[in-house]
């Protein structure tokens, strides 16, 4: 892990140096996994860490955390503050690497939390947006990493199949997330890293449909869409439901999603573009005299969606390529006739040197009683 460790900061130097960074300020759970190897939840909490363009990394954290974070953290020195400290130990690091008038990047987490303190203590300093840089970095994985998501996937598919199991007329639509949740943490995930979407009826045309009291009820068509987290490595898949004689209605509907996640599932290999796979989804579902809508997918990893987004628009690299070792999930999105069916199909798959590699493997159908 050390080694993999000191691969990751001299891959994160080198996009620094050709940005023109100075120094990195990360403060995110898994930027902080990514860069130091730690996983302690205590130590995502309330740490940071530190990266110059030169000069040795550092973790800053809570005084109390300071054990673990010696144990766990790799190729970093550890620094510790007070509740009333933060700021100044972390603004008299970098005025110790000597980037006080340099360019500083930050992630969304440390922005928000130690943006103010900073502005007003390296006054000549420059604070910028790193977010998407450092995720590119994350894109792709390593052969741990891989190893990871492989077991989260194998997890995410038995929480699937039980929660499916679990559906009847009656059950609330929490009652059957709480069975999915507590079954993956049986199995060795961890905390979930997004609520399980489980929405039935009118609720499955929703965007983030986390599940509610809402009692399933017979004729309902039911969405799950859920993902365990395995040392901090995340799985997406999805499924439908449907409860009744509404198979018939809504199976014109599923199979429109799942031939266009078909054609994206033919084109995913190393060097087709983010705009090729869009369109390739696109076509197989006007080509039924239907419409696709959401966006094909997202990379995941440490977190659950990551850059690059499978989305070319407002995307600030439209032309980037798929890599060997990216691991997408895809689709997120329905099919819409008339209106939404509200009908889901997501799978997290591998990209290997001639393709994709399915990693949930599940059945893909229009699931019915």
């Amino acid at each position: 892990m050390k080694g993999e460790i000191t691969h990751r900061q001299e891959g994160v130097r080198k996009l620094m140096g050709s940005g023109g960074f100075d120094a990195l300020v990360l403060s995110s759970a898994e930027n902080i996994q990514y860069f130091t190897g730690a996983a302690e939840p205590s130590i995502h909490a309330c740490g940071s860490v530190i990266i110059p363009l030169n000069g040795q990394s550092v973790l800053a954290v809570m005084w109390l955390d300071k054990e673990a974070a010696v144990e766990e953290a790799k190729e970093v020195s550890v620094q510790v503050y007070t509740p009333d400290t933060q700021g100044k130990v972390i603004t008299k690091t970098l005025q110790r690497f000597g980037v006080e008038k340099g360019v500083i990047g930050m992630d969304d987490l440390a922005s928000e939390y130690l943006g103010n303190s900073l502005k007003r203590s390296l006054t000549e300093a420059e604070l910028v947006d790193a977010t998407e840089t450092v995720e590119g970095l994350r894109s792709v994985k390593s052969e741990e990493e891989i190893r990871f998501i492989r077991k989260a996937c194998e997890i995410s598919v038995e929480g699937m199949r039980v929660a499916l199991k679990s559906l009847k007329p009656g059950i609330t639509e929490l009652e059957v997330a709480a069975i999915a949740e507590h079954h993956m943490i049986k199995l060795g995930s961890d905390t979930m890293k997004h609520d399980i979407i489980v929405a039935s009826g009118f609720r499955t045309r929703l965007l983030h449909a986390f599940a509610t009291q809402k009692k399933i009820e017979r004729g309902d068509l039911v969405s799950i869409d859920l993902g365990s987290v395995y040392h901090g490595y995340c799985s997406d898949i999805a499924r439908s439901f449907v409860f009744g004689n509404r198979a018939g209605e809504l199976k014109n509907a599923f199979d429109i999603l799942r031939a266009a996640q078909d054609e994206v599932l033919k084109e995913l290999r190393p060097g087709v573009s983010i705009k090729e796979l869009e369109s390739a989804a696109l076509k197989a579902a006007r080509s039924s005299g239907h419409k696709l809508i959401g966006f094909v997918g997202h990379s995941i990893g440490l977190q659950v969606e990551e850059h690059p987004r499978l989305q070319s628009a407002g995307s600030s690299h439209p032309d980037l390529k798929i890599e060997k070792d990216m691991v997408v999930a895809f689709f997120q999105g329905s099919i819409q006739a008339k209106s939404n069916s509200g009908i889901r199909l997501e799978d997290t798959v591998l990209i290997t040197e001639s393709g994709a590699e399915m990693l949930t493997v599940y059945p893909r159908e229009l699931f019915s009683d």
